[in-house]
């Protein structure tokens, strides 16, 4: 039986996986909390670590997604497929390692950030993120639950 001081530490270490992202402001200061994303699951491998979430720009939704260069190239990573919470596929995102010669949208050193329009606020969704790899197989999947 876990100890008082452990039940805690534990459920705190759930929330901070569970929370894969928050961002965007429509509505005011940097402390306003406009869109939730939370981290329904995760598949076994390690090129989706860095999450998935949503933003908030201009009143619409984006689903954004960073990705490390040398994971995608080393993993021969070619698309993301986006599917709602029907298990249809909304969204297809083309992936190459060479984006990072054409792409201003890096966020760090060696990262990328792709993004996908999901709609205007107020926005809610789940999505199952899937990375393929150029033979059809699949890398790594998240799922996300999105509230903005």
């Amino acid at each position: 039986m876990p100890s008082r001081r452990q039940v805690p530490a534990g459920i705190g270490t759930v929330a901070g996986i569970g929370l894969a992202g928050c961002t965007g402001s429509d509505s005011g200061g940097s402390g306003t909390t406009d869109c939730q994303t939370q981290a329904l699951a995760h598949g076994d491998g390690d090129l989706l670590d860095g999450g998935a979430m949503a933003t908030v720009e201009d009143g619409d939704v984006r689903l954004t997604v960073p990705l490390s260069v040398e994971k995608v190239d080393r993993q021969d990573v070619t698309r993301l497929l986006v599917y709602d919470a029907a298990g249809e596929l909304e969204y297809v995102i083309p992936v190459s390692p060479d984006d990072a010669d054409v792409m201003a949208n890096s966020v760090g050193e060696g990262r990328l950030r792709y993004e996908q329009y999901l709609g205007h606020r107020p926005f809610h969704g789940q999505y199952e993120i899937v990375a393929e790899n150029a033979a059809g197989d699949t890398v790594d999947t998240i799922t996300v639950g999105c509230t903005g």
